[in-house]
C-alpha cells in the first residue's frame, strides 16, 4: 500500500525521518513542494532509514538536480503524483558493510608455484593423464552417422522454425463512419460558475438603451374653417375734417354672432364724404359670408367719426376636411416605434457580446420610456410626432463552455477505440425557455461523424493461418469497413522463401488502421 505525505517548505530532515517512519503503508511517496531542497546527504539518510524498515521510498519534484542525486542513490522520482502511485519503483538494497583491510607491516609473499602445464612440479607430479587427453584419436563409424543424423535432425528443425516464424503479414483496414448525435439539457444562470455535472452554464447580464423618432399621417377627420369670406363695403365720413382710415380697421356685424372683417387698404374720406373699401373676414370659415346691410359696427377711435354698411354680401368664407390626431394613432405610432427600437436594441446587444458568447433573445425584455407625442388628442394636424427611448436587458451565454460541455458528453458515448471526426461536429442549439430574469434552460445538440473501432487482437486472431481471400473475406464480413481489407504479405527481405498463407503466429501480424482514408470517406 502506498502512503502518500505531502512535504511543506517548513519540513526539515528530523520531521521527514519522522513520518518515514510512523508511516502505515510499505511504500512511501513523500510529495516535495517547489521551496523545499533536500541535499545528499539527506537523500542518504532517507534512503537507509526505508532501507532499514524494509520500506519503498519514492520522490515527487520538479527540481531536475534533485532528481539526478536520488536517482544515483536508486531512489525512484517522478514528476506527478499520479504518475508516482501508478508506476513501478526502485527496489532499494541494504548497503553493503564495507570492511576495512587491516593494516600491518609487509609481509612476503611465497612465490606462485608451478602451474598445471609446467615441465616439473616442485612435488615432483606430472599431469600425463590430462595430457593424454588431448591426443587424436580415430573414432568408430557409427559414431560419426549418428552425428550426421543429429546434425540434419536440428538443421530441418531450424528450417521449420524459420517457416513458423520469418513470415509475415500486414493488414491495412479503413474503419467504417456512422453519425453519433447527444443533446444535453443546460441552464445559463447570471453571476453563476461553470457546473459540468448539472449543466449550468455562467451568463451575464447586459443592457442598452437606444432613442428614437418617427411620424405617421394622422387617420382622424374633420371640417375646420379654411378660407376668409371678402367684400366691399362703404364708409362714411361724419366729420367736416378728412378722415383717414387705415387698413386693418376692424368693422364687424350688429346682428348674430359678431362676424369681423378687416380693412385691407388705407383710404382718405373726405369730410361728409364716402369712399368704397375693401375688407377681408378676420376668421376664416361660412360664418364670414354675410348678407348685405349686415356689417354696421366701426371697431375702435374711429367708431364716432364714421359709419359703415356693406351693399353686397361677403363672399369666398369657406370650411374643409382637415386631419384629426385620435388615441388610435397614438397607439399606432408608438407601436410602429416601439418595434423598431427593439430591433435596433437587439442588434446593439448582440453587438457587444464578448467573442464565444451568444445572447439568449428570448431573455432580453424591453422597456418604452418617456413617450413624446406632438401635437396632442384632437389637434388638427396632418402629421403626428413621437420621440421614445426603450431600455433593453438580456443574458449573455458562455457558448465556448457550453460547446465544450456538450462535447465531452459526446465523447463520453462513444465506444472504446473510435475515432471522432473533429471536423464534423457542430451544435444545435434548441428553443430557449425563460424560468426567470436571471435563469433561462435550453438544450444544445452535438452531432458528428464516428470512426467505428477496431480491435487489433481480434484481427490477428481471426486472419491466423488462413489464404488471403479468405482473410479479406473473413475481416469484410467481421468487422464495419469502408473498403475492402488490403493484405500483403511478406517479408520482402526474404526472397527465397514465399508464403502464401497467413502467419499462424498473431505477432508476425502488422495490423495498421488507415484512419486519414477513413475520414477522407466518410467526408465524402
Amino acid at each position: 500500500m502506498i502512503t502518500t505525505i505531502q512535504l511543506t517548505p517548513q519540513d526539515t530532515l528530523p520531521s521527514l525521518l519522522a513520518r518515514l517512519q510512523s508511516a502505515a503503508g510499505d511504500r512511501v511517496l513523500f510529495v516535495l513542494p517547489p521551496g523545499l531542497a533536500l541535499s545528499a546527504v539527506d537523500l542518504h539518510a532517507l534512503r537507509r532509514e526505508a532501507a532499514a524498515s524494509e520500506r519503498g521510498l519514492a520522490l515527487v519534484t520538479s527540481d531536475a538536480g534533485l532528481r539526478a542525486t536520488a536517482d544515483r542513490m536508486g531512489i525512484s522520482t517522478f514528476r506527478s503524483q499520479a504518475r508516482g502511485e501508478r508506476a513501478r519503483w526502485r527496489r532499494l538494497r541494504p548497503e553493503r558493510s564495507r570492511l576495512a583491510v587491516p593494516v600491518g607491516p609487509a609481509q612476503a609473499a611465497p612465490p606462485a608455484r608451478p602451474g598445471l602445464f609446467a615441465r616439473r612440479s616442485p612435488s615432483g607430479f606430472r599431469p600425463l593423464a590430462f595430457l593424454r587427453s588431448f591426443v587424436r584419436r580415430s573414432s568408430p563409424w557409427w559414431t560419426n552417422l549418428l552425428l550426421s543424423l543429429c546434425l540434419l535432425l536440428l538443421l530441418g528443425g531450424m528450417v521449420l522454425a524459420l517457416a513458423a516464424v520469418v513470415p509475415a503479414a500486414e493488414v491495412t483496414l479503413v474503419p467504417a463512419a456512422e453519425p453519433i448525435r447527444v443533446t444535453v439539457a443546460l441552464k445559463a444562470v447570471q453571476d453563476s460558475g461553470l457546473d459540468t455535472q448539472a449543466g449550468i452554464l455562467p451568463a451575464t447580464a447586459m443592457r442598452v438603451q437606444v432613442t428614437g423618432e418617427a411620424t405617421l399621417p394622422t387617420t382622424g377627420r374633420r371640417h375646420e374653417p379654411s378660407a376668409k369670406a371678402a367684400g366691399k363695403v362703404v364708409i362714411i365720413n361724419r366729420t367736416a375734417r378728412l378722415l383717414t382710415v387705415p387698413s386693418g380697421t376692424i368693422l364687424s356685424t350688429a346682428t348674430g354672432d359678431n362676424v369681423r372683417f378687416s380693412v385691407t387698404e388705407q383710404q382718405q374720406v373726405e369730410p361728409n364724404g364716402r369712399t368704397t373699401l375693401s375688407v377681408e373676414a378676420v376668421l376664416p370659415g361660412p360664418t364670414s359670408n354675410v348678407r348685405a346691410g349686415t356689417i354696421t359696427r366701426v371697431e375702435g377711435p374711429l367708431s364716432l367719426s364714421a359709419v359703415v354698411t356693406n351693399d353686397a354680401p361677403t363672399s369666398g368664407g369657406g370650411s374643409a376636411e382637415v386631419g384629426v390626431v385620435t388615441e388610435e394613432d397614438q397607439a399606432r405610432l408608438q407601436s410602429q416605434l416601439f418595434e423598431d427600437l427593439k430591433q435596433k436594441a437587439l442588434e446593439q446587444l448582440r453587438e457587444k457580446l464578448d467573442p464565444g458568447t451568444f445572447l439568449a433573445p428570448e431573455s432580453v425584455s424591453y422597456l418604452a420610456m418617456s413617450p413624446t407625442f406632438t401635437p396632442f388628442v384632437g389637434d388638427v394636424s396632418p402629421d403626428l410626432f413621437l420621440s421614445m427611448s426603450v431600455q433593453a436587458e438580456g443574458l449573455s451565454v458562455d457558448a465556448r463552455a457550453g460547446d465544450q460541455l456538450v462535447l465531452s458528453r459526446l465523447q463520453a458515448t462513444m465506444p472504446p477505440g473510435s475515432r471522432l471526426i473533429s471536423d464534423t461536429v457542430h451544435f444545435i442549439p434548441g428553443a430557449i425557455v425563460v424560468e426567470d430574469p436571471t435563469t433561462v434552460s435550453f438544450s444544445m445538440t452535438a452531432e458528428g461523424t464516428l470512426l467505428q473501432g477496431l480491435d487489433t487482437r481480434e484481427v490477428r486472431r481471426t486472419v491466423l493461418g488462413m489464404l488471403p481471400d479468405q482473410a479479406v473475406a473473413a475481416l469484410t464480413q467481421r468487422f464495419a469497413l469502408a473498403e475492402s481489407p488490403q493484405v500483403h504479405l511478406g517479408p520482402d527481405w526474404l526472397p527465397l522463401i514465399v508464403p502464401t498463407k497467413m502467419p499462424i503466429l498473431p505477432w508476425r501480424i502488422r495490423v495498421q488502421v488507415d484512419w486519414d482514408a477513413a475520414a477522407e470517406i466518410a467526408r465524402g
